[in-house]
């Protein structure tokens, strides 16, 4: 069954109070509620969103509007003096024909309507029914009395009717609140229930003039007072208003300690809630710190990236790049922090510029970048070098026939560093062995950055014969080449010697790798492996005990 929302009389209600109300949410609606007098939850002309309005402030809007109305001072209510309904006014919410008329009026504009009892009661604010009842009951000038007492003290309306006045007030102040409420109440009861007409406070002087008027005024036919005045209930008022003064200035001493205290309050929260943060913030920067040491100081770390940084070195199409990465296992912790599109990026910004700074890729941590642009830039470097030494040595160093200087130098110009050099350059390079003895200068077509690694190179020729380049680091097939082209250590040493130039100590950990070597081998050709074995073993465990 379907739920009215809003009935004809509560929706004119609205409409009538909707200028004084100036509310934004019930203007954005007032043009469906003039067009649909009757709003029902199943209405299909409803939106979701007005629906949900209309139920969540259908009270409020009229609590709200009850308050802009009241009593019109001058005709609060007046009596059909007809006993036929057909000759009754009707009500300007409910439509019914009323004999009893109350005439209310907006506060902000003066507008008037005629409003039933029933209605007065249903939609007008807990003010008007108390002044309609005096003024039905008692005193038909009511209103206006009340007009004016309230002119004269302002706070009687908030003493009577404002249920949130002084809300800071202690507890044991409350019986004195109630007191001035109940007291004031009463006293401006009694006034409006009485018509009040006195005489104004004359000068002394004046009271014989005051006696005159008193007595020729009972002997007049008439009870009307041509010049009626009306005082207000001041002596009556005065004790509940003065004690009402004060109970304000209690009040607002007690909101603003509660001000005080609440912004202490407000005030340790906020920094304990910052410290907090402050901490929170701490821990996980030393978490997220701690992972980060311990994700790059991982071998599965330290290999990943020097296996992608020796597919960036290669300058790969990007393509072929991504094909290629695939095939390299990535560890797990790595995973969350960066992918194939953001290596993709990388690898191609190394190709440009050498470097990699991945600007555009602010997500990816910068340490990851860091390290991947060191081991790039570090494997690059090692690969020029490596190729400069090859190139030397393929065109002065080895003492080579032209087609194996031929097939030599081929091979150089295949991989990426020997496509930077042009045909001309690898037609002197063939031909360089020969002619240097007629005329020994690097040509001056070559590029700059081959001039400078043949010049190094020729720097540490002896005065006579040829040397090769010594490369600065060795691989075990290297190593294994050596091995295998020679037949006794000594031999195995001086071509070492004669190849390689590598750091002091990763020297000494080469050449025990390849003395101890060949002892094993000699252990193994004369069959006695496991004899020198047991006996190493033995003599370890002394050199222990000792």
């Amino acid at each position: 069954m379907a739920t009215t929302i809003l009935t004809p009389a509560e929706n004119r209600f609205l409409q009538l109070s909707q200028p004084a109300l100036q509310l934004t949410e019930l203007t954005r609606v007032m043009p469906l509620l003039c067009d649909h007098p009757t709003i029902k939850d199943s209405s299909d002309f409803l939106s979701r969103s007005t629906r949900q309005l209309l139920l969540d402030q259908r009270v409020n809007w009229l609590v709200q509007g009850s308050d802009v109305w009241k009593l019109l001072a001058r005709l609060p209510y007046a009596i059909n003096a007809s006993d036929r309904r057909a000759d009754w006014h009707h009500c300007a919410l409910c439509h019914k024909p009323v004999r009893y008329e109350y005439h209310v009026v907006l506060r902000t504009d003066g507008h008037e309507i005629l409003v039933g009892s029933e209605c007065v009661k249903k939609f007008m604010s807990d003010e008007m029914q108390y002044l309609m009842t005096i003024t039905t009951e008692d005193n038909f000038h009511a209103v206006a009395q009340y007009d004016d007492l309230t002119a004269q003290y302002p706070q009687v309306p908030e003493i009577l009717w404002d249920q949130q006045a002084l809300p800071h007030l202690p507890q044991q102040h409350r019986r004195r609140q109630h007191w001035v409420k109940n007291g004031t109440k009463t006293t401006v009861t009694g006034y409006l229930k009485h018509r009040q007409q006195t005489l104004p406070h004359l000068p002394q002087q004046h009271r014989r003039r005051q006696h005159w008027v008193k007595n020729g005024t009972k002997t007049t036919v008439t009870g009307y007072l041509k010049h009626r005045q009306q005082t207000l209930p001041e002596t009556q008022l005065s004790p509940y208003l003065a004690e009402y003064t004060q109970l304000q200035a209690v009040d607002r001493q007690m909101a603003e300690r509660q001000q005080v205290q609440q912004q202490h309050a407000v005030q340790q929260q906020a920094q304990l809630a910052e410290k907090e943060a402050a901490a929170a913030w701490q821990a996980a920067d030393q978490a997220q710190l701690t992972a980060e040491q311990q994700l790059r100081a991982s071998t599965s770390y330290q290999t990943y990236l020097q296996a992608v940084a020796a597919l960036m070195v290669q300058h790969l199409p990007l393509p072929q790049f991504k094909q290629r990465l695939r095939g390299i296992t990535m560890p797990p912790a790595l995973g969350q922090l960066v992918n194939s599109y953001q290596l993709g990026v990388m690898a191609t910004e190394f190709a440009r510029a050498g470097q990699i700074t991945a600007t555009r890729l602010q997500i990816v941590p910068r340490y990851l970048v860091a390290d991947l642009n060191r081991f790039s830039r570090q494997l690059a470097a090692q690969r020029q070098r490596d190729w400069d030494d090859d190139v030397f040595n393929a065109a002065l160093g080895f003492e080579l026939t032209a087609d194996q200087r031929r097939q030599r130098l081929t091979q150089l110009r295949d991989c990426w560093e020997g496509r930077q050099l042009s045909d001309a350059c690898y037609a002197t390079l063939l031909r360089l062995r020969e002619s240097w003895q007629q005329s020994p200068v690097i040509p001056a077509t070559w590029p700059e950055k081959l001039r400078q690694a043949f010049q190094v190179r020729l720097a540490e020729q002896p005065a006579t014969g040829w040397v090769p380049a010594k490369k600065n680091h060795v691989t075990p097939s290297q190593l294994r080449q050596l091995i295998t082209s020679q037949a006794d250590f000594a031999t195995v040493v001086a071509q070492y010697h004669r190849l390689y130039a590598l750091p002091t100590a990763t020297e000494a950990v080469t050449l025990s790798a390849l003395h101890r070597y060949y002892l094993v081998k000699a252990d193994q050709r004369a069959g006695r492996a496991k004899a020198t074995a047991k006996l190493v073993t033995e003599l370890l465990k002394e050199t222990v005990d000792d």
